[in-house]
């Protein structure tokens, strides 16, 4: 009897999902993608995290982002443009709310003639205890009022770093608050930061641009499922 008892107790229990459990660290290692040919450098990283489903995710972007760059110019052999062209791709990586949730940031620069390389930061924002890609409406309760109430801080805070280089005719669009400017986003223990590419807010020579906004300032416009687990 009390082993029929047993096992019900046990048949009873709530058994957590695979999808639900989280795995750890969260960043395991990286994968480097290295080719040189009579017309094009190729130097790659991404990161190697501990689902396999998110690193696939990433996986899958690159070499996507690989075989276009080749298909855009395939005959490229020096012959009309004496240099070489190159694709790099850098990562940085954070976690936050112990692990939940885990950033990526990708930085890829191409060069295919001209004065200089194009560069650009692509972001995700993963749960990894689902997988799930976190966007702006699964930050922010009401994505266009929160983005309404960050861009002037946002905007000033590249006014104050940018000093001279801050021009009022890239950095006033650029920081417009719709969700194209601020689609590049990593959550991080310190709070959400907000990339731009080069002549997004500031001229080329500027750089890339990052703004960081403790998670403080931001309480009343964080949706409930983040403000439970973040700081």
């Amino acid at each position: 009897m009390r082993l029929a008892a047993l096992l019900l107790f046990i048949v009873l229990l709530p058994v957590p999902a695979l999808g639900d459990r989280l795995c750890s660290p969260a960043v395991l290692s990286g994968v480097h993608i290295e080719e040189e040919t009579a017309g094009f450098v190729i130097n790659l990283d991404y990161p190697v995290l501990c689902r396999a489903d998110v690193t696939r995710t990433l996986r899958d972007h690159v070499c996507d982002a690989l075989a276009a760059f080749k298909l855009e110019f395939p005959e490229h052999d020096l012959s009309e443009f004496r240099h070489k062209y190159e694709m790099f791709v850098r990562f940085k990586t954070w976690t936050a709310a112990g692990g939940r949730l885990a950033s990526v940031k990708l930085h890829t620069m191409v060069y295919t003639g001209g004065a200089h390389p194009n560069n650009w930061p692509e972001t995700w924002v993963f749960d990894m205890t689902t997988g799930q890609r976190l966007g702006l409406g699964d930050v922010f309760s009401d994505p266009a009022g929160a983005l309404a109430e960050i861009a002037p801080r946002v905007r000033a805070e590249l006014r104050r770093t940018l000093g001279r280089m801050a021009l009022d005719d890239m950095l006033d669009p650029g920081t417009t608050p719709v969700p194209d400017n601020y689609a590049d986003f990593i959550l991080a223990d310190e709070g959400i930061t907000f990339f731009f590419a080069p002549y997004q807010v500031a001229p080329y020579a500027a750089g890339e641009q990052a703004v960081t906004l403790p998670y403080k300032g931001l309480a009343s416009l964080l949706s409930p499922a983040l403000s439970e687990i973040l700081p």
